[in-house]
């Protein structure tokens, strides 16, 4: 349908279209699934599939999912912070993940009929880092933390609620397997469907702000 009414359009709104489509895939806003493998191959190859990006050196995916939360997402802004240190070799990063929701919360009795569209936020959260990551400590989830492997990463899990008109925050404090570090790399894959998102990174006193439309490596100095 969406291909019909774009092709019905006038000939001169065509560029634009397409640069829509391309701004949408590159910001993950756009996604493509087939069952033919070639064609999935070819969604793949330009990063349109949604996968987990392999890379061999330091790596972030955060990754929120809102458990019966209504659509709070609309309202909440975030900012994550990431604090790395090098002390003989061993490279430990705190992560952490600020939220906001200043908006009042809607009438979400069920009775009342209305439409509830900020609510309590439920908030199931994923943290994939390189393989091999050992966590040290979690700080602002209300269940044990739980430390897994998916998709050749180390997953962090944690959870917590916030209501409207309130803040929260959650850190993340682990350490980095064995890396190349002679040149910082770090690989931040954004996660889909999200709006731009700021990450202020701090390493050897210097700070770089990435604001993370879409996915991107990071060179540190």
């Amino acid at each position: 349908s969406m291909m019909a009414n774009a092709m019905g359009s006038p000939k001169r709104l065509w560029p634009q279209l397409l640069n829509t489509a391309l701004t949408s895939i590159k910001e993950k806003h756009l996604l493509f699934y087939f069952y033919d493998e070639k064609t999935q191959k070819v969604a793949e190859d330009f990063n349109a599939a949604g996968r987990i990006t392999p890379y061999i050196y330091d790596y972030l995916h955060i990754n929120d999912s809102n458990l019966g939360g209504a659509k709070t997402d609309m309202f909440l802004t975030k900012e994550v912070e990431q604090e790395i240190e090098n002390a003989n070799g061993v490279v430990t990063k705190t992560v952490s993940i600020s939220y906001n929701n200043p908006y009042k919360g809607s009438n979400c009795n069920l009775e009342a009929g209305q439409l509830c569209l900020n609510g309590t936020y439920r908030d199931y959260i994923r943290l994939y880092v390189p393989k091999g990551s050992k966590l040290v400590s979690v700080v602002g989830s209300e269940v044990k933390e739980q430390v897994t492997e998916d998709l050749d990463k180390t997953v962090f899990e944690a959870f917590f609620t916030m209501r409207p008109q309130s803040q929260s925050k959650i850190v993340f404090k682990y350490e980095l397997p064995q890396l190349d570090i002679s040149t910082y790399k770090l690989f931040l894959q954004k996660q889909p469907g999200t709006p731009t998102i700021k990450h202020t990174i701090i390493y050897n006193g210097s700070e770089t702000v990435v604001n993370l439309d879409q996915d991107k490596e990071v060179v540190l100095n």
